[in-house]
């Protein structure tokens, strides 16, 4: 099956028309020509890429786009089932696994929860938007607990489904591994530590995690333009389909396999109108393309290799010793990012593989975080995470336009950052931070969370690299024997340790989830 998403839509239209190869196929239909064909959508989740992005056509939201696949590819998980061995198959009555946009699942049996993977680079926001899709969808109920959808971030996912491979690389208690997980749009890169207990092998993150966009659909972009250059003085006789036939070819056929030794040969289509054409200028002869590999090396693969290179070399730096690297993700079964990894690696890390499946390795071990969601013991936050609140003015430190004087005659220092979680330092999964405030009855109470991706504490919320992740509302329940303007006593509670942000309030004793609604500047 092609890697790549395709989704369909009618000029000037959101409702989506085809979905996956039926899209492909719709728009080889002269009548479509001015049709949209989305791909590489999981693109605009990511802040920093999304921002090189064109805005989506047709007035269409991400969101949206990715509750049109989700649908379609849930609709699609189902028809299987009734094709095959589960012929009795009602809705909700089955747990599945799957990537966000490989498309793979996996039947667990009769239960109700939906496990869904995700990019570890990627912001609480753009988590938040992934649940939101997914409701969207109908894939989950509104009334739903919040337990029926779980997210899982990738490169965790793979490293369960390597470290259940361990056996046969010999890895022991207290040894390192890192797991690269590179895919379509992203690289994540999380190293772990397998921890031997009473209870069975655990993991525990040992180093914050690194991400970046440099996925496989950067060699496709670079690709596209190679080609664009070497015909040049032919695209406008070219039809679309035509180098789109092309480009097919190099993804399923060169990238996988190419291992940065041998020459590449395209087959032009027969529709390019060119298949007895020869120019020597740009290797083509009698209808067949030469891609050399030093021109495929330089101007397609090594840009995007490097990059990953230097996400292993910082993670590796940060570990001090592994004792292997594995390779997944469709990305990471390229012979090509195998061998420069090898050569660039070997004489420091005792294994470099790619595990077999490696295609599969987040799916199978989303499956394995299904059935074990405790196999996991710590993550390490890749960010700073705090409150805005006021603090004693520190007359040496503090701005003056900072200053507040209270009705006591104290000075205090506004736009404090009050920090809940500390950037690199690990976290159980089960972490929670509490806080006690007060609130006057009936009003809700309203806070602001925000993060920083800096190296020492910020001191303010306005200090450069803090934003607003999200604002957070906890509603007043009805409290009998309370009266207006009375103080309420209340404890907010934020999970830091789990994939989601999870907060919660505690008020005369009984539990209250909170709307959250995410802040388009966090990053």
């Amino acid at each position: 099956m092609h890697s790549t998403v395709f989704q369909f839509y009618k000029p000037n239209n959101k409702k989506l028309s085809q979905w996956g190869n039926a899209a492909r196929l719709e728009m080889v239909k002269p009548s479509n020509k001015d049709a949209l064909l989305l791909k590489q959508f999981k693109l605009y989740l990511d802040e920093e890429a999304s921002k090189d992005l064109p805005p989506l056509p047709n007035g269409l939201i991400v969101v949206e786009v990715i509750a049109d696949y989700l649908r379609n590819f849930h609709a699609h998980v189902i028809m299987e089932l009734r094709k095959g061995f589960a012929r009795n198959y009602e809705q909700g009555h089955f747990r599945y696994f799957h990537c966000v946009f490989p498309n793979h699942y996996v039947l667990l049996g009769c239960f109700t929860q939906q496990c869904l993977t995700v990019p570890a680079m990627w912001s609480d926001r753009a988590k938040s938007v992934m649940r939101e899709a997914v409701l969207m969808a109908g894939i989950i109920g509104p009334n739903d607990h919040r337990d029926r959808l779980t997210l899982i971030s990738e490169p965790e996912a793979a490293a369960l489904y390597c470290e259940k491979k361990c056996e046969q690389f010999n890895l022991k208690h207290g040894d390192r591994f890192m797991i690269c997980d590179a895919g379509g749009g992203t690289v994540d890169l999380i190293v772990f530590q397998i921890e031997v207990t009473g209870r069975g092998r655990k993991l525990k993150e040992c180093t914050k995690g690194q991400g970046q966009s440099c996925g496989s659909v950067f060699l496709d972009r670079r690709m596209r333009r190679l080609l664009e250059r070497k015909f040049k003085d032919y695209m406008a006789t070219i039809p679309a389909c035509a180098f789109e036939a092309m480009m097919d070819q190099f993804v399923d056929l060169i990238k996988p396999q190419f291992d940065g030794v041998d020459d590449q040969f395209l087959q032009l289509p027969a529709a390019m109108n060119l298949e007895e054409l020869t120019n020597e200028a740009i290797g083509l002869e009698d209808g067949v393309l030469c891609l050399t590999a030093a021109e495929l090396k330089s101007e397609v693969f090594e840009p995007v290799i490097r990059d990953v290179l230097t996400l292993i070399e910082e993670q590796l730096r940060k570990a001090n010793s592994l004792q292997a690297i594995f390779l997944v993700g469709g990305f990471g079964t390229s012979n090509y990012l195998f061998e420069r990894a090898h050569q660039s690696f070997a004489s420091r890390v005792g294994l470099i593989s790619v595990p077999p499946r490696g295609e599969l390795a987040i799916t199978r071990g989303a499956v394995l975080f299904g059935l074990n969601p405790q196999i996991v013991t710590s993550r390490i936050p890749r960010y700073w995470y705090g409150i805005d609140t006021t603090m004693s003015f520190d007359e040496r430190i503090d701005p003056p336009e900072y200053k507040l004087i209270k009705a006591d005659g104290t000075a205090r220092c506004d736009n404090r950052f009050s920090v809940y979680v500390q950037r690199g330092q690990p976290l159980d999964i089960d972490n929670c931070v509490s806080k006690d405030f007060y609130a006057y009855y009936p009003h809700p109470t309203s806070c602001t969370l925000y993060a920083a991706d800096c190296d020492d504490q910020p001191r303010y919320t306005l200090s450069r690299g803090v934003k607003r992740v999200a604002n957070f509302t906890i509603p007043m329940p009805a409290l009998p024997g309370v009266r207006e303007g009375e103080k309420v006593d209340l404890t907010i509670k934020m999970y830091f340790g789990e994939i989601e942000l999870r907060v919660e309030a505690v008020i005369k004793g009984k539990t209250y989830g909170t709307t959250c609604v995410f802040d388009s500047q966090e990053g």
